[in-house]
C-alpha cells in the first residue's frame, strides 16, 4: 500500500504532542520520498493497539468504560516531494481525543442473529485541542469524508474477584474466544445503503479474502470537529454470544489535524431544586469541560466559557439531607458556540426542613372551645391545645399528611384533617370536632318505667331539682341542701291506648317525693292529667306521681309518654315561686313491653 504526498502542508501542525509513527511501524520504510510507509504483514492490532481507545462493556450492568490510548497521537513520517511538505497525517491519541459513550442498549437473544445479542451504544468524539480541528484523514486512506472511527479488535473478557486494578476494584482478563464478539451493522459508515462494510485501512487489498486481517467496519463522523468541541452522536454496536457477560473493543480515531480559528465558547445555566425544599443554594455545578459554579440562594447557576459541543453537567456538594443519585445528578447538554444552553436539575431528593402547623380545635356545638386536646401531625410533631383551643406544631415535617386528635371529650369524633406543608413553610388547619350536644341546662323532667306483673306496668314521673340551681331560690329551710325544693306540679301526658289501659294514679313509691297524693284524671283513653303539691320542703329527684296501666292483651313493642307542662313551683323566703317552664328539660324515656 502506498500514499503519494502532494498536498500543501497545514497552516499549523500539532507536533508537540505527536510520536512518530515510525516508532510503531516496525520495518516501515520512512526514507522513500513521496511514499507512505508500508505496514508489515503481521496482524495490525499488535502494531496499532497503543493508539487504540479501549472500551470495556459489561452486559450485566450496562456499564461502558472507555480509556485513552497508552501512546500519544501519532502521524506518518514527514514526506516531501519537490520540497513540498505533506499534511499532518494522524491516528489520534488520548491527549487529542476523548470518546464519550452513552445510551447502552441490548436486544433479546436472537432478535437479529440466531443465538446472538446485539449490544449498541452511542459515541461522541471530543476534540481536546485548542486551535486545531479534525478533518478527513489522508492516512490511512479514508473510505469516506469525515473523521473516522473503526474497531481494531474485540475480545471476550472476565473479571476475577479479589484482584485490584483495572477501574479500581477488578482486573479485566481477555479470553481467547475470537469470534464470540463481532461488530454489528450499526457501524454504518455514512449511513448510506451498504456503507460501513469492512474496509482495508492498512495492508489488505481484498477484504473478501479469508486471510484478510486488517479490514474493519467503520463509522464516519463530521467533516470537521472544531477545537474544544464535540462531534454529533453516532451509534455503534456489536453482536455477541448470549454467554458473553463482558467484552472489550479497541477503537481507532483517524483524522488529519488542521489549523482552525478560535471557536467562541458558550454558557450553560439553570436551576437546581428539590420537590420538597424548592430551590437549593450552595450546590456545586460542574461541566465535563472543567468549568464550575455554585448555585445562588434561589438555586440558579451559570457556567461561562463552556466549550461548544455535547457536555455533561454534574451537580455535587448538596445540602445536608439531600441526595441526587445517578442519573439525576448529571445530564448531557449540547452547548452552542456563543449561545446559552439550559440544564435544570429538578429531581434532587431532600428530606425537607421542618415547618409549622397551627390552628384551633373547636366543637360543632356553637364553637365550643376544646382545651387539652393532643394534635399529632403524620409527618412528625405534636402539640396540645391551650385554654382557647389553639395549638402550634413547630417541628412538622414537610409534605402532605393529616392531623390526629386525642384526648377529646367523650362522644366527640374528629373529622379528617389533611394538610400540605412546604419545606420550612407554615400551614393553618382549623378543625371542627363533631360532639354530642351538651345536656340542656335546667331541672330535668324524667320518667322511669317498671313492670309490676306480666299484665301491668307503671311509670314514675319525676323532676330532678339537683340539676339546676336557681340563685333566686334562697329558702332558709333548704340551706345546705343540694338543689332547690319542689312544692307543686301540674302537667298532662299522652300514651298509646292501643297498648295500655289507664288504671290509677298513685303517690310514687320511693322518696324523695311530693308528700300530698296527686290528683289524677285518666278518664279519656290515651290522656292523663295530674296535679301534685306538698307542704314539706325537700329536694332531689322529686317523685310527682306513679301512673299504673294494664297491658292490652297481645300488645308488644315500645310505649312511652309525651308530656305537656302546665306549671311547676318552688319556694323562696317562705313564699311560693313559679319555676319558668324554660328551665324544665324533658328527658322522657320509652319502655319496651316485656
Amino acid at each position: 500500500m502506498a500514499v503519494t504526498a502532494g498536498r500543501a502542508s497545514v497552516a499549523r501542525r500539532f507536533t508537540s504532542a505527536l510520536v512518530a509513527m515510525s516508532t510503531l511501524l516496525i520495518g516501515a520504510c520512512a526514507s522513500e520520498k513521496g511514499v507512505a510507509p508500508v505496514v508489515p504483514g503481521e496482524a495490525p492490532p499488535s502494531q496499532f493497539r497503543p493508539l487504540a481507545f479501549t472500551a470495556d462493556i459489561n452486559t450485566s450492568t450496562g456499564k461502558i468504560s472507555i480509556t485513552a490510548p497508552t501512546a500519544a497521537t501519532a502521524n506518518a513520517p514527514t514526506l516531501s516531494t519537490g520540497g513540498v511538505e505533506a499534511p499532518n497525517l494522524s491516528l489520534l491519541g488520548g491527549e487529542a481525543v476523548r470518546l464519550i459513550p452513552s445510551n447502552y442498549q441490548a436486544s433479546a437473544v436472537g432478535a437479529f442473529a440466531p443465538g446472538k445479542i446485539r449490544v449498541t451504544f452511542d459515541v461522541v468524539i471530543e476534540n481536546k485541542l485548542p486551535g486545531v480541528k479534525f478533518i478527513t484523514p489522508t492516512w490511512p486512506v479514508s473510505p469516506a469524508a469525515g473523521v473516522i472511527l473503526f474497531p481494531l479488535d474485540y475480545v471476550v473478557t472476565t473479571t476475577p474477584g479479589g484482584v485490584t486494578g483495572g477501574d479500581g476494584n477488578e482486573v479485566i482478563v481477555e479470553q481467547p474466544r475470537f469470534g464470540a464478539v463481532a461488530p454489528s451493522i450499526d457501524w454504518s459508515g455514512t449511513g448510506a445503503a451498504g456503507s460501513g462494510a469492512p474496509y482495508s485501512f492498512f495492508n489488505d487489498t481484498d477484504c473478501s479474502l479469508a486471510t484478510s486481517n486488517d479490514c474493519f467496519r467503520w463509522e464516519a463522523y463530521d467533516l470537521e470537529i472544531n477545537p474544544l468541541t464535540t462531534s454529533t452522536v453516532r451509534t455503534i454496536g456489536f453482536d455477541i454470544d448470549a454467554t458473553v457477560g463482558q467484552f472489550r473493543a479497541r477503537m481507532i480515531v483517524a483524522a488529519d489535524l488542521a489549523a482552525a480559528g478560535v471557536v467562541a465558547p458558550g454558557t450553560v445555566s439553570g436551576t437546581v431544586s428539590s420537590p420538597t425544599r424548592g430551590n437549593l443554594g450552595g450546590v456545586t455545578v460542574t461541566a465535563s469541560s472543567g468549568q464550575t459554579a455554585v448555585t445562588a440562594a434561589n438555586g440558579t447557576y451559570s457556567l461561562a466559557g463552556v466549550n461548544a459541543g455535547l457536555r455533561t453537567i454534574t451537580i455535587s456538594n448538596l445540602p445536608a439531607g439531600c441526595t441526587a443519585a445517578p442519573p439525576t445528578n448529571s445530564q448531557s447538554v449540547t452547548v452552542t458556540s456563543g449561545a446559552n444552553s439550559v440544564a435544570n436539575f429538578a429531581a434532587v431528593v431532600c428530606t425537607g426542613l421542618p415547618g409549622v402547623i397551627s390552628g384551633t380545635i373547636t366543637s360543632d356545638n356553637a364553637g365550643q372551645l376544646l382545651p387539652g386536646v393532643t394534635v399529632t401531625a403524620s409527618t412528625g410533631g405534636s402539640a396540645t391545645t391551650d385554654a382557647t383551643g389553639a395549638y402550634s406544631i413547630a417541628s412538622a415535617g414537610p409534605g402532605t399528611g393529616s392531623l390526629a386528635l386525642s384526648g377529646l371529650p367523650a362522644g366527640c369524633v374528629a373529622p379528617s384533617a389533611p394538610y400540605s406543608l412546604t419545606s420550612g413553610g407554615t400551614a393553618t388547619v382549623n378543625v371542627i370536632v363533631d360532639c354530642p350536644p351538651p345536656p340542656a341546662v335546667g331541672y330535668q323532667y324524667n320518667t322511669t318505667w317498671v313492670a309490676l306483673s306480666p299484665t301491668q306496668v307503671a311509670v314514675d314521673i319525676r323532676l330532678d331539682m339537683r340539676t339546676f340551681n336557681n340563685p333566686l331560690v334562697t329558702d332558709v329551710t333548704t340551706t345546705g341542701v343540694t338543689g332547690d325544693p319542689l312544692t307543686g306540679a301540674q302537667l298532662s301526658f299522652t300514651y298509646d291506648a292501643t297498648k295500655l289501659t289507664f288504671v290509677e294514679g298513685l303517690g310514687t313509691a320511693a322518696a324523695p317525693r311530693i308528700t300530698n297524693g296527686p290528683t289524677v284524671n285518666g278518664t279519656v283513653a290515651g290522656t292523663v292529667s295530674l296535679v301534685a303539691t306538698t307542704t314539706v320542703l325537700a329536694t332531689g329527684n322529686m317523685g310527682i306521681a306513679r301512673i299504673v296501666f294494664d297491658r292490652v292483651p297481645g300488645a308488644t313493642g315500645s310505649v312511652g309518654t309525651t308530656s305537656t307542662f302546665a306549671a311547676f313551683a318552688t319556694r323562696t323566703g317562705g313564699a311560693t315561686q313559679p319555676i319558668p317552664l324554660t328551665q324544665i328539660v324533658n328527658l322522657e324515656s320509652p319502655f319496651v313491653l316485656p
